[in-house]
């Protein structure tokens, strides 16, 4: 049973990963939330591409945290000896407090339904991962400590950076920190917090996988934006990854 389930959970990254071309070059109004979101026009709202152009409010992330927060705290109960349940469970209660907290969204900010399926999914599917290889035991119980350093230092550059995105005028461009060079450097710092996660197991490359592929194709979104709006010279050569991407 555990077996299958493993699988199911590839299987739905592999899904997922397609879903994510599919939308890039076919339905790009998968991919828009927020700033980049382009409003439907009457005609769309009333045709058959109804469903694409329906949007949730984009303060629905926090039900992605509430969710984590909840079964990240299932498994603490379950594994307390292990390092990664206690370091997800931080993750997931530290972007809850920011999204409740921290963050502003307007009542005009939203997102495309799918951004909400997918989140709902994807921490589902990575607190069953852990909780699955804890159980198999397949998983590293002592710490890590350069693992830790990178999970440590991500998370706080990546508070940071939702501070500063907080103080922003609405829709304007944020220069500082890493934001100097890098568009989204709040994704860059999330591909790390699961690349630190990823070293205690192979299974949870898969979740790293997902939020590399993801936050990179939302990150060229922000940037395009950015060069739209802005002067090119004042837009950050990266999109995500320092020197790189």
């Amino acid at each position: 049973m555990q077996d299958l389930i493993v699988i199911s959970c590839r299987i739905s990254f592999l899904i997922g990963l397609v879903c994510v071309a599919v939308a890039k070059f076919l339905l790009p109004e998968f991919l828009q939330y927020g700033k980049t979101l382009i409003p439907s026009n009457e005609s769309q709202t009333n045709s058959h591409w109804r469903l694409i152009y329906f949007t949730v409010p984009k303060a629905w992330f926090a039900h992605f945290y509430y969710l984590s927060t909840v079964l990240s705290l299932v498994n603490v109960y379950l594994y307390y000896h292990s390092p990664v349940v206690w370091l997800v469970a931080f993750h997931s209660i530290r972007r809850l407090y920011e999204t409740k907290v921290i963050c502003k969204y307007s009542s005009n900010s939203k997102m495309n339904w799918s951004h909400y399926v997918v989140g709902i999914w994807f921490y589902t599917v990575l607190n069953t991962i852990i909780s699955l290889n804890h159980y198999e035991k397949k998983i590293v119980y002592s710490l890590k400590p350069f693992s830790f350093l990178i999970f440590s230092l991500a998370s706080w550059d990546q508070h940071n950076n939702h501070r500063t995105l907080s103080k922003l005028i609405k829709y304007s461009l944020p220069t500082e920190g890493l934001f100097r060079w890098v568009c989204c450097p709040h994704y860059f710092d999330e591909v790390l917090i699961y690349a630190s996660l990823a070293t205690y197991n192979l299974e949870l490359c898969w979740p790293l996988l997902w939020a590399f592929v993801n936050l990179s194709v939302s990150a060229l979104e922000n940037k395009k934006y950015y060069m739209l709006r802005f002067p090119k010279a004042q837009v950050p050569q990266y999109a995500i990854v320092p020197f790189i991407l």
